[in-house]
């Protein structure tokens, strides 16, 4: 049964069989527009519904009625982040037009508390298809812009581990961004040398931080070749095009460094310090300004939009293509395997969460259940958000298996 009144509507699925609750519920739900609420009737608690809901971040939830006889759950639909989206593009567009004041930075800091990576970056691509160019995103408006968010893009970081590919590139960069504070304390000490004699063993360090730099290569293909065409599948395309076009320029400044550290004798010295000090003050600034974004934007989106088979669909692409000489070690992950099929009902919830406290981050948890856990999957996705990776291995029609992987530890932000 189902009633209308202004923004609200009520159905009342009492007494229905399951599939005729679902074909009530769900299309009510889809037909919501932002600030319509939907009361739904049942004859018991609709947990597993409301923890699918709160997963989703498009609704506020709230129980009119709680049983003995009859619950009324208060399902309203919000967008706070479509709002925050128009905002934030104004903002950017303010900041960009020229010095950027003490409290534009202060409302940009409130704007943006709770926008996630994923948002981040369509807000970005939908500034640029709104004629803001792909200079001023690589120039001032995106170093304001992670100004503003550095801390709390940090904050809010997915952490993943080994062999994930996420976590491979972000173990290479802590190798890069070592490199690069190597060549910065070069260039500084250069300021005081006046010839190739005054360069000690300092002209064999730039060879050897020049050939890391170049051997890094396989990892911006990577990248290239694999990662981002996924992230684009999903409708994010301008931030991996940015990222592209920073590796084009970087990758004209470490082969010009490595060709200048390798021949040095080729030039008059002030000529080579000249140009040391060019590409080396670049690559330290703008790679590692480069690899801040990488980290907190990129693969952050991607870690909200790729599915695990998309990731194992990485995994073997970067395989086929290589790695650094400097890329950590895979560590394989150790699996936890539950079999609840012996175990009382009553006696599985507390099982399964005491197993999955226990895991440290990268350990799986494999179940086996006699029916489908989604009731389960909604509660992970509510308490455990952004930590973990569900994976069905068998869907019934007698067995079901499915692995939890803890990929981070939890932190207040979270609960």
């Amino acid at each position: 049964m189902e009633t209308t009144q202004a923004s609200i509507r009520t159905i009342d699925v009492k007494g229905l069989d399951h599939a005729r609750k679902e074909g009530l519920i769900f299309p009510s739900l889809e037909a919501l527009t932002v600030g319509q609420t939907l009361r739904i009737i049942v004859e018991f608690n609709p947990l597993p519904l409301a923890y699918m809901l709160k997963a989703q971040g498009e609704f506020e939830l709230s129980y009119e009625k709680e049983g003995p006889d009859e619950w009324i759950l208060v399902v309203r639909r919000v967008s706070p982040v479509q709002q925050k989206k128009e905002q934030f593009k104004e903002l950017l567009k303010e900041m960009k037009t020229g010095e950027v004041s003490e409290s534009a930075r202060e409302k940009a800091r409130k704007l943006l508390q709770g926008v996630d990576a994923a948002t981040l970056g369509i807000m970005e691509q939908e500034l640029l298809q709104e004629g803001v160019s792909h200079e001023e995103i690589r120039g001032s408006l995106c170093d304001i812009h992670l100004e503003v968010l550095r801390d709390s893009l940090v904050a809010k970081r997915i952490e993943v581990s080994a062999p994930h590919p996420v976590n491979t590139l972000m173990e290479e960069h802590k190798v890069i961004i070592s490199t690069l504070n190597e060549l910065g304390g070069l260039i500084e000490r250069l300021k005081g040398i006046n010839d190739f004699a005054g360069l000690g063993a300092d002209e064999d360090k730039l060879k050897d931080i020049s050939h890391h730099l170049v051997e890094a290569e396989s990892h911006h293909q990577r990248e290239e070749e694999v990662l981002f065409p996924r992230v684009e599948k999903h409708g994010i395309t301008e931030p991996p095009q940015i990222m592209v076009m920073d590796h084009v320029e970087f990758r004209k400044r470490k082969q010009a460094l490595y060709q200048v550290a390798h021949n040095a004798r080729d030039y008059s010295f002030p000529e080579f310090k000249g140009k040391v000090t060019e590409y080396g003050k670049y690559l330290v600034k703008e790679l590692e300004s480069h690899i801040f974004k990488e980290d907190n934007i990129l693969y952050q989106i991607a870690l909200q939009l790729l599915t695990p088979v998309e990731w194992d669909e990485v995994k073997k692409g970067c395989d086929n293509i290589g790695y650094c000489c400097f890329t950590p070690q895979d560590v394989a992950p150790e699996v936890v395997e539950l079999d609840l099929r012996s175990i009382m009902p009553f006696e599985r919830h507390d099982l399964i969460f005491e197993k999955w406290e226990a895991l440290k981050p990268g350990q799986t948890l494999r179940i086996i259940n006699d029916h489908d856990p989604k009731p389960l999957r909604y509660q992970f996705e509510v308490e455990y958000k952004d930590q973990y990776e569900w994976t069905y291995e068998q869907k019934g029609p007698r067995d079901w298996k499915v692995t939890i992987k803890k990929t981070r530890a939890p932190h207040t932000a979270l609960i």
